[in-house]
């Protein structure tokens, strides 16, 4: 639901209220809390909306990234360029929930599994550790409903499970059509880890949504195509996370349990997985 536009945030969290939308995604690195935490205080103050009725996600421990990608660069920061990883999370807890205006996270998520151009196994495993040692204390504290990690392969997650840690609740990935981990999928829940969908349209890229497959589905069944890999991802057991500025396509994502898709439609589109994942993002398993 959030991007790197915080401007346009406050039109796009306010139609989305309104849409009816109760989920909403977000990151310490998007720089658009602040608007989240105004629009949904402004809400609860009117008596307009109830604490119990919302769900909200934040991420902490982005990585560094170039300077050429769109997002506040003040926000990330390397494992192992800050002296002390667990403080400098806890720092940037506090941050969220004072923009956010919330005593309690419901989702709080590893954004990352380490930084990107490391290439320091030993490193990586102990900063995930000590990153999920200061999630775990906010499990037990109540800070946090839930914790969870973002763009973890299987390997990542053998980190944590097998130093006898808390199973995570949540790995979000990039998974559409085009991009498609089925092992990853099938030991996630194997393990009893939920699997959020992220950029399911593929970030607009790709072509996807005028995939000739896709849009056959959508016209046999009077929906758009948006509506089509939706409710793909829903049948496949997968938590997804539909981004738009748009009332219209908003609406749309939420009409989704009126139809269902066939096991033929299912596996059509199952089909379209490459030999080679489309990624909009940088590959989870890059990063040791």
């Amino acid at each position: 639901m959030m991007g790197f536009q915080p401007d346009q945030a406050w039109r796009a969290l306010s139609l989305a209220l309104d849409a009816g939308y109760s989920h909403f995604d977000g990151a310490h690195v998007y720089g658009t809390e602040r608007q989240l935490g105004d629009i949904l205080g402004q809400a609860m103050a009117k008596g307009h909306l109830k604490r119990d009725n919302i769900f909200v996600t934040t991420k902490l421990a982005h990585p560094s990234t170039p300077p050429e990608v769109a997002i506040p660069h003040h926000l990330c920061w390397d494992w192992d360029q800050v002296p002390d990883i667990q403080q400098r999370v806890r720092d940037d807890f506090e941050a969220s929930k004072e923009k956010l205006g919330l005593g309690t996270i419901d989702l709080l998520l590893i954004h990352w599994p380490g930084p990107f151009g490391n290439k320091d196994k030993g490193f990586a495993t102990e900063a995930r550790l000590a990153i999920w040692e200061v999630f775990e204390s906010y499990l037990k504290r109540g800070d946090a409903r839930a914790i969870g990690v973002c763009n973890f392969s299987e390997a990542h997650l053998d980190d944590l499970i097998s130093n006898g840690r808390t199973i995570p609740a949540v790995n979000q990935i990039e998974y559409h059509p085009y991009c498609q981990d089925t092992a990853l999928n099938d030991y996630c829940r194997s393990k009893g880890i939920m699997v959020e969908a992220y950029a399911p349209f593929a970030s607009g890229a790709f072509g996807l949504l005028k995939d000739p497959t896709i849009q056959k589905i959508a016209d046999t069944l009077n929906i758009s195509t948006g509506q089509v890999v939706l409710r793909w991802h829903l049948q496949s057991d997968r938590i997804v996370l539909p981004k738009s500025t748009n009332m219209k396509r908003m609406a749309q994502n939420l009409d989704l349990f009126e139809f269902t898709l066939s096991d033929e439609q299912m596996n059509e589109i199952d089909g379209l997985a490459p030999a080679e994942p489309k990624r909009s993002t940088s590959a989870p398993s890059d990063i040791v």
